[in-house]
């Protein structure tokens, strides 16, 4: 759902330790801290930048931002651990790379329940959920198409049967797509294109070559307000996602009831309210 421009790792504790820029497509994860018992120190979370307000990356100060972000820089806390963000460029790698361990724990906004979340899990573990989310039909603001109104149903397959899609690749968005409707096929018929990048396909949208984008409602929203008067959200896919932070399958560093814990603390001491406020600008 995210993108990043190769793969990079920063590290945090409450500061900045360090930011170690890496070479495109590398491999990274935990053996980039050297030994097992160094390697134990740090609390690496993947991650897939651009998906605010979810993770981003400032240019100015150097940080990886957002909700999922701050979360897991509680969890590290909790853990007695120094952060380490490891920004993939491809989304799907992150899914596979935490399965197997590269790394410790995978933040973002990954859906874990529904039939995507039930063939996520058999190749890597979850946290209880965190967010609840639905799509959104991103387009420009030039164009008239708008979908019925959350209490009318929200946007239908049947909605969005006239309307060129893109959407990125190894995520919720694209198995409901492909589910309700045609994928593009190698003479450019079709409705639904996949890219491996949101900023790629919201280039895409600006360009006119798509009547549309689906994705996360939050990042919808986001990517709306930043773009200057030139896309608008159309409407809501009712979708009722539930996201989790992901950990290699069975869980062998037995982290998951650290996270559980630090996700009910942030929820019953007012945390949670906050970071809500924060990031998206309501309780």
């Amino acid at each position: 759902m995210r993108r990043g421009v190769g793969r990079g790792v920063f590290v945090a504790t409450v500061v900045i330790v360090a930011v170690i820029a890496l070479v495109a497509g590398m491999y990274v994860g935990k053996t980039v801290l050297g030994s097992s018992s160094s390697a134990s120190k740090y609390f690496v979370v993947g991650t897939n930048v651009p998906f605010p307000p979810f993770e981003s990356f400032n240019n100015t100060t150097g940080n990886y931002t957002g909700f999922d972000m701050n979360f897991s820089m509680l969890i590290a806390n909790a853990l007695h651990r120094t952060l380490v963000i490891d920004n993939y460029a491809n989304f799907e790698v992150l899914l596979a790379d935490v399965g197997v361990g590269v790394v410790d724990m995978a933040a973002s906004a990954i859906t874990e329940s529904g039939s995507v979340g039930a063939l996520r899990n058999q190749s890597m573990s979850f946290s209880i959920p965190y967010y609840d989310a639905n799509q959104a039909i991103l387009v420009s603001s030039s164009n008239k198409f708008t979908c019925p109104t959350v209490a009318q149903g929200g946007c239908t397959a049947k909605d969005l049967a006239s309307l060129t899609i893109g959407v990125q690749s190894g995520t919720s968005s694209q198995s409901w797509l492909q589910q309700y409707l045609p994928p593009a096929n190698e003479t450019g018929k079709g409705q639904v294109f996949p890219f491996t990048t949101v900023d790629l396909e919201v280039d895409a949208l600006l360009a006119g070559s798509l009547d549309a984008v689906m994705i996360d409602l939050g990042p919808a929203t986001s990517i709306a307000a930043g773009s200057g008067g030139a896309l608008v959200v159309a409407g809501e896919v009712l979708t009722n996602e539930l996201y989790g932070f992901a950990v290699a399958h069975g869980d062998p560093e037995h982290i998951l009831p650290t996270i559980n814990s630090v996700i009910n603390q942030a929820i019953a001491n007012g945390t949670y309210h906050h970071l809500i406020e924060e990031w998206f600008g309501s309780g």
